[in-house]
């Protein structure tokens, strides 16, 4: 009886494993993002720990974790500072619309819908960033266009990597009181990871990977 209990392999144990990733996981990356310089390599090294090791359920996420963050950090760093500027850019943007949408003007709340829908096409393309990076080898340049090209030949994919990604910042700014920032990086990694491997799979065939 005792050894079903403390069976690390039961339900209740696996569970616990899987609730400390993600919470585990989620503040790793919530620490990395917060430095700004480390949103890049942050995100692509969560990415690559869920894409090979923790959606599969194999031992080493962490180790993944760090050894990613440490590979991938010269271009990642950049890349995400680029991400963080554009960021800011639509954040400027959004007071500028929203000021005038919610004085009446009919031109403004035009615009402001139309920034809506450009905010998450944007959300798509920057989603693929750093699971790019995560699997393939290019500098910013070369990551910047692959990503653009891979975004623009699966809409759908795109249009819904732009819902989670637009969605969970959203949740987050919206809904900050509730933390969170505790889980969705862990979801978004999870979600995006079941999307866009199948997207990478012919590419990682040909490199044998």
């Amino acid at each position: 009886m005792l050894n079903k209990i403390f069976n690390p392999e039961n339900g209740f144990f696996k569970f616990i494993s899987v609730l400390t990733d993600v919470f585990a996981f989620s503040i790793l990356w919530l620490v990395c993002a917060a430095t700004v310089v480390g949103l890049g390599p942050g995100t692509t090294a969560l990415y690559d720990a869920m894409a090979r090791h923790l959606r599969k359920g194999q031992p080493g996420g962490y180790v993944r974790f760090w050894e990613s963050l440490k590979s991938n950090f010269k271009v990642a760093c950049p890349t995400g500072l680029v991400v963080a500027a554009a960021g800011w850019g639509m954040v400027k943007l959004h007071g500028a619309l929203y000021a005038g949408a919610m004085a009446g003007d009919r031109t403004a709340f035009m615009l402001y819908v139309a920034y809506w829908i450009f905010f998450v096409l944007v959300c798509g393309v920057a989603a693929y960033l750093f699971p790019v990076l995560s699997r393939f080898t290019f500098g910013v340049g070369g990551l910047l266009v692959t990503s653009v090209k891979l975004a623009l030949a699966h809409p759908l994919t795109t249009l819904l990597l732009g819902l989670l990604t637009g969605g969970g910042i959203l949740v987050c700014v919206l809904w900050w009181y509730w933390l969170p920032w505790l889980v969705l990086p862990y979801v978004w990694a999870r979600v995006a990871s079941l999307l866009l491997e199948r997207v990478f799979k012919p590419f990682i065939e040909e490199q044998g990977g």
